[in-house]
């Protein structure tokens, strides 16, 4: 946002919470948006409903809003409760850079905001800005307790995962927990998706060679996740992209020990 055109007076009223001193020193010249979004940054939910009482409406739907930047910026389920109670879609809001709501509390792992919207009628499946890796795949590469729990709470939920290539995203970077999850709510060993970024710098065509969450760990040397994938059914056989067996990329690697796991469990020479 630009610099405001509010006096300073207004600012600290805002910031304070305090309606009293906003409707003592406010002059109708003043806009009634900019007294919104301040409110909304700081998650003042009583000013956005008397920025109502005076007139003023948040737009609903939609896109690159100023207004709906700082309400997920804020992110007070106090502030959303009165946008909802004034008949504000909460599906019907995104923004090109961040995405949705709750795409800013998993990117945030802000886990009260998420389930909160969750809890008011949010989409499960968030919709993710254009930049950048999903906020899931995100969560899941940085394997912490925080990001589990909030990957925990998508599940219960119901999001939609098929096709992500989340599988991959655990199995290549080794966080066997998150991918016991994931295969303990159902998604599948042999998901697979083609990412718009490479996994790792030392390919000449990183983009080419992604193949199975039982590859990528094979490929990584992530022997608790072969185990895992392997013991779950994950298709011992299966190849990359360019051709490469799970089985090839392991002896390549000099992983042995999980070139004696695929082997136990049917793998075989090209």
């Amino acid at each position: 946002m630009t610099t405001s055109n509010l006096p300073d007076t207004i600012l600290s009223a805002i910031k304070s919470g305090d309606l009293e001193q906003l409707q003592k020193h406010y002059d109708s010249d003043m806009s009634l948006e900019e007294v919104a979004q301040k409110a909304a940054s700081n998650g003042q939910a009583d000013i956005i409903e008397w920025c109502y009482s005076q007139g003023w409406a948040a737009k609903s739907p939609s896109f690159n809003d100023d207004f709906y930047i700082c309400a997920i910026d804020g992110a007070s389920p106090a502030v959303f409760q009165v946008l909802i109670n004034h008949g504000w879609d909460i599906n019907a809001h995104e923004t090109e850079t961040v995405g949705d709501a709750l795409t800013c509390a998993i990117s945030s792992e802000n886990y009260d905001f998420a389930k909160w919207l969750l809890d008011h009628g949010h989409r499960s499946t968030p919709i993710d800005g254009n930049y950048g890796n999903s906020s899931v795949s995100e969560l899941i590469k940085e394997g912490s307790d925080s990001a589990l729990k909030m990957l925990k709470l998508l599940l219960d939920y119901k999001i939609n995962l098929k096709d992500g290539g989340m599988v991959m995203v655990a199995a290549n970077y080794g966080h066997v927990e998150f991918l016991r999850l994931l295969l303990d709510y159902g998604v599948d060993t042999e998901d697979r998706a083609t990412q718009w970024y490479p996994f790792d710098n030392e390919e000449e065509n990183p983009y080419a060679t992604e193949g199975t969450g039982l590859y990528r760990a094979c490929r990584q040397g992530h022997t608790d996740c072969v185990r895992l994938l392997l013991n779950r059914g994950a298709n011992a056989q299966a190849k990359d992209d360019s051709g490469t067996s799970c089985l090839a990329i392991a002896k390549e690697r000099h992983h042995d020990d999980i070139v004696e796991l695929l082997l136990e469990h049917g793998a075989t020479k090209d």
